[in-house]
């Protein structure tokens, strides 16, 4: 397999990072992945971007993990259909596949951001889906860690080796990156862990690790929607059949893991594809029930005021 080169440049005229804007950065980051396939990761420093007060970046659905440290400025981000208002000493963590937008709310800002793909971080693993064992990366939002002064001087200093890195000519710093960045998310689960202690991911136990597995199962039927393509539903056995376990079995693992049926679960996945599509796309609400394989818009329009109390038009009005 052909290594990528982790490398991007910034036009020359543009290197100054005061006349390079933010929108842009996320639109180049969209470009270079689209050429260089899924072994990729880059870092920036916030402040090399304008971030004037109050510009609105309109929704887009990131494609890539994304970890950034606020050392100085203020803005409200929205990951997901939640708001987070992010200011210095937060540790912020969000993951790929999910719709972000941003408000900035002053002028000058500090700090770094990196964004990477799983195929990155996992290509010398065994485990493919390291990733997805520490407890911030999810589908739902984000995580922000709110640190304390050392803390933060802790990961600025590990953000600046991985940039010092990330521009050097050494020949192994893909490797040293990624040790670097392995280091980040233990220290990271570390005080997730010792705030939240349900976030303890337990490898060990074979009930979540089927969960786990069922999981990516049915997030990989939603993938097409993030080409707006239709996404591709199973039915329980396939689920069980695929993971060589019975219906039943899967259904009262899951149940007992996560405290809601495997049902519970898609369906909470497909009420929030349908939130975030009518909040943040200018798709037609018969367009998006047909994404969703949904074959009449008026059951659903029933199914989702079924579940979250508003029909898709009151939620795309309240909403907006």
């Amino acid at each position: 397999m052909k290594k990528n080169k982790i490398t991007f440049s910034i036009p020359a005229n543009e290197s100054n990072g005061r006349k390079y804007h933010w929108g842009r950065l996320q639109q180049e980051w969209r470009d270079t992945l689209n050429k260089s396939g899924e072994i990729y990761f880059e870092i920036h420093r916030r402040d090399e971007y304008r971030l004037k007060s109050n510009p609105l970046i309109a929704p887009f659905r990131q494609d890539l993990y994304i970890i950034f440290l606020i050392t100085g400025g203020e803005a409200v981000h929205n990951f997901g259909n939640q708001d987070y208002y992010l200011k210095p000493g937060i540790l912020c963590f969000v993951s790929a596949g999910i719709f972000v937008s941003r408000q900035s709310t002053i002028n000058e800002h500090a700090g770094y951001l990196c964004g990477f793909t799983s195929a990155f971080f996992s290509q010398n693993l065994s485990d493919k889906d390291s990733l997805l064992h520490y407890p911030f990366f999810n589908t739902e939002a984000s995580v922000s860690l709110q640190l304390d002064t050392d803390q933060t001087s802790y990961f600025y200093n590990l953000f600046r080796e991985m940039e010092e890195e990330y521009h050097s000519t050494n020949a192994n710093k893909e490797e040293l990156i990624r040790a670097l960045l392995t280091i980040l998310l233990q220290k990271a689960q570390r005080l997730v862990i010792s705030d939240r202690t349900d976030c303890l991911v337990d490898n060990s136990n074979a009930g979540l690790r089927l969960t786990k597995a069922f999981t990516k199962l049915f997030e990989a039927d939603f993938e097409p929607l993030k080409k707006l393509h239709g996404i591709t539903t199973k039915h329980l056995s396939q689920y069980a059949s695929n993971l060589h376990v019975t219906q039943n079995h899967l259904n009262d693992t899951i149940k007992a893991v996560s405290g809601k049926t495997p049902g519970e679960l898609i369906r909470e996945r497909i009420i929030k594809e349908a939130s975030q599509l009518l909040l943040h796309t200018q798709l037609t609400i018969a367009e998006i029930c047909f994404l969703l394989k949904f074959e009449d818009p008026s059951y659903f329009s029933r199914f989702f005021k079924r579940y979250t109390g508003l029909t898709p038009t009151q939620h795309r009005k309240q909403y907006k």
